[in-house]
């Protein structure tokens, strides 16, 4: 199959319909990892308070929260995540019905991919009113004013997160499923290393397997890289993503992490291989659900590999020199997507001119 050409069986309700099979096992992956969070959580601090909504619905649905078995975390993970899901389809809906009767125009079904996209990006602490607002800022600004459904150039379930990121920083810091008592992910996981390098890692019981499979705690949706790589490969397949952009952010991760390994300090996160800069925080999950999105990425060629290495060099510049901003991935991925048209247009302006000179 060939993957250079856009495929022309690809309408939008079948785009939309295979965006979300393939965000199907990153889903599952975080139920899975969620309730087991949960439920080693529990086990670990006497004082954790299990008379909350969430821990209530778990046991509504059967699980022990003495047990580890399969049925028992996907208990606990649907008690935490279909809540946030649910919230979000509701909030999405409710401002596409305003929107679409404003314009007197139908309503779009993509409101459940954003707000898919935006649960999965979430810990599965996130407070509700943190639900609501960020999905309203995604559905009015990061798609309502841009005229709805692919007329806009950024992705809104980024943009809602990255308000939300920025509205209410260190919300859930202290809560297990975010920092992590049975360990850490995501940008925990990234500070642990600028503090004492692989060896704490290993301390709280990280090595490569766990961060690949996603058995640490994090955003829902990001920490089995495994999972993730089944979305990417449906999504390659069907040619819903152009793959130059992503080989461009995974080797631009290779090459500069591997530039701060020879010219930086040795220590911290400059030391950091890029392996693990590949395996830890949401960098698998943006490079190939939301950079890749086609509204928000670059449409030529050439433009596709610089957005690609310049997400990477944003990604790895942010975690070796702001420790405060461990992950980095959301502002990065932000910030190629706003310089995404500009990049195309200077792509565009390049071949004009050369093609000029070629004929004069």
């Amino acid at each position: 199959m060939n993957l250079l050409r856009p495929n022309p069986g690809n309408g939008r309700q079948r785009m939309l319909q295979l965006q979300l099979l393939a965000l199907l096992p990153v889903s599952i992956a975080a139920l899975v990892n969620t309730g087991y969070q949960y439920l080693v959580a529990v086990a670990q601090d006497s004082t954790f308070s299990t008379d909350d909504f969430r821990s209530r619905l778990a046991r509504g649905l059967g699980a022990n929260h003495e047990s580890l078995g399969l049925y028992d975390m996907l208990a606990a993970g649907f008690a935490h995540l279909v809540p946030i899901l649910a919230l979000a389809l509701l909030v999405g809906g409710f401002w596409e019905r305003i929107i679409a009767e404003r314009r007197h125009t139908p309503m779009q079904p993509g409101f459940i991919l954003v707000a898919l996209l935006f649960t999965l990006l979430l810990p599965g602490a996130a407070a509700f009113g943190h639900v609501v607002f960020g999905m309203s800022f995604a559905m009015l600004v990061g798609r309502g004013i841009f005229g709805g459904e692919g007329k806009t150039f950024l992705n809104p379930a980024l943009l809602g997160i990255a308000i939300v990121q920025v509205s209410f920083p260190g919300a859930a810091d202290q809560h297990p499923l975010w920092n992590g008592l049975a360990g850490y992910a995501g940008s925990d996981a990234i500070a642990v290393y600028h503090r004492g390098g692989e060896a704490a890692l290993s301390a709280i019981d990280i090595d490569l397997w766990s961060a690949f499979i996603g058995s640490t705690s994090g955003a829902m949706g990001t920490t089995s890289i495994l999972a993730v790589l089944l979305g990417a490969a449906l999504l390659l397949i069907e040619r819903l993503i152009a793959w130059r952009l992503l080989i461009a952010q995974i080797l631009g991760l290779f090459v500069f992490a591997t530039l701060f390994n020879l010219l930086g300090t040795g220590a911290g996160a400059s030391a950091m291989p890029a392996y693990w800069h590949l395996l830890l925080g949401s960098f698998a999950f943006g490079a190939v659900f939301l950079a890749c999105d086609p509204v928000a990425s670059a449409c030529t060629n050439p433009g596709r590999w610089i957005q690609g290495f310049l997400i990477a060099a944003l990604v790895v510049l942010i975690r070796v020199a702001n420790p405060t901003h461990p992950d980095a991935v959301i502002p990065a991925l932000l910030l190629a997507s706003i310089l995404a048209p500009l990049i195309d247009h200077l792509v565009i302006a390049w071949n004009i001119r050369g093609r000029s000179r070629r004929h004069v």
